[in-house]
């Protein structure tokens, strides 16, 4: 990406809309910058908009937030530094595109209360669930783009709107457990209903605790039979705190990378509130406090891909804030990694997008 202070064109990228993807950029007009500067990227789409920290080095490196719609959002890059006002530094765009994980997560939702127990089969080989050795990332993927829908407030993981759960049918805990998806099955059992799915029968007369112990899946079994908090477990490893009644943090305990994320209003319309958004999250980013306590809503085991267990260590000690200050670009299946440039067009006068 190549963030220029001109006006521009993008060529978008596909980005996943469940978010955590690298992105890599280049400041046009910046051979370096000064020694106490922050970067921050704002991504702004039709009804969020999302603030993150970026980190520079030979390029500007940061991860994509999920977001809840397929669509082009503008991303503008702002420059913080102690003795320097708050100052726009360049702009481009990115596209959130819908992918197979969101397909899927969005069949769950929308089908949850007519599933079949003859569905999981069709719906394995459509998103290739039979694999195990795409299983793990499918499952981080689908439960990363559950957790960002705009799920519609009377939904249960009962497949109910009237309330009668006591109906026998397959619910999309069912299909977790039959995938052996094991973070979707987590962030289920902390949506409303999805505790009293764990012994909900389908029309075989089968419950998902069941199909565990048929599987001999050890791990689905023991998230079954004791079961997360709602309240206390952060969906798909996304711990969110309210900065206030419009503005939410945002911390992903994978990446190690906290956003705040607003809901798009008029209030957004000022150049003010925009510079207050981004010093709220570089005051909340120095806030050693803070970060232990929101570090600490969950410490949870990260699968990694050689199959061992590592715990979540200090966000400044995570990908993030450490292994991206490296330059090179290391290919694997955890993270997405994403590199654009664009097109200069002829300079437009706009006020919004000089310094401060």
């Amino acid at each position: 990406m190549m963030l220029s202070h001109r006006r521009t064109s993008a060529l978008t990228p596909l980005g996943p809309d469940e978010g955590q993807a690298k992105v890599f950029a280049l400041l046009d007009g910046f051979d370096s910058l000064p020694e106490d500067a922050e970067v921050y990227v704002v991504l702004e789409g039709s009804t969020l908009v999302h603030v993150t920290r970026a980190l520079s080095d030979v390029m500007l490196c940061f991860i994509v937030p999920g977001h809840n719609l397929a669509e082009v959002v503008s991303v503008q890059a702002y420059l913080c530094s102690e003795t320097t006002p708050l100052t726009w530094v360049g702009g481009a765009s990115l596209e959130y595109v819908q992918d197979d994980a969101q397909d899927l997560a969005e069949h769950l939702v929308v089908h949850g209360h007519c599933l079949s127990s003859r569905d999981h089969k069709d719906l394995s080989s459509l998103f290739n669930l039979g694999q195990q050795s795409s299983r793990w990332a499918m499952d981080r993927r689908v439960a990363l783009a559950m957790a960002n829908l705009d799920i519609p407030q009377n939904w249960n993981v009962l497949g109910s709107h009237s309330g009668d759960e006591h109906s026998f049918r397959e619910s999309p805990l069912h299909m977790a457990v039959r995938w052996g998806l094991y973070r979707l099955a987590e962030l289920l059992l902390c949506q409303p209903g999805g505790l009293m799915a764990v012994s909900l029968p389908n029309e075989e007369g089968v419950t998902p605790l069941q199909l565990a112990q048929t599987a001999g899946n050890t791990e689905l079994l023991e998230l079954l039979t004791h079961p997360p908090n709602p309240l206390a477990t952060p969906p798909a490893g996304l711990s969110q705190v309210w900065a206030d009644r419009s503005r939410l943090l945002r911390f992903c305990h994978d990446m190690g990378n906290l956003t705040l994320t607003v809901r798009q209003n008029l209030r957004w319309s000022s150049e003010d509130s925009r510079h207050a958004d981004i010093l709220l999250l570089r005051d909340r980013l120095r806030d050693e406090d803070f970060l232990r306590e929101i570090k600490a809503l969950r410490r949870e085991r990260v699968e990694t891909l050689s199959g061992k267990e590592e715990l979540v260590d200090d966000p400044a000690e995570t990908a993030l804030y450490s292994e991206m200050k490296r330059a090179a670009v290391e290919e694997n299946d955890y993270e997405e990694l994403l590199m654009f440039c664009l097109h200069e067009e002829d300079e437009v006068d706009d006020p919004s997008h000089f310094d401060s």
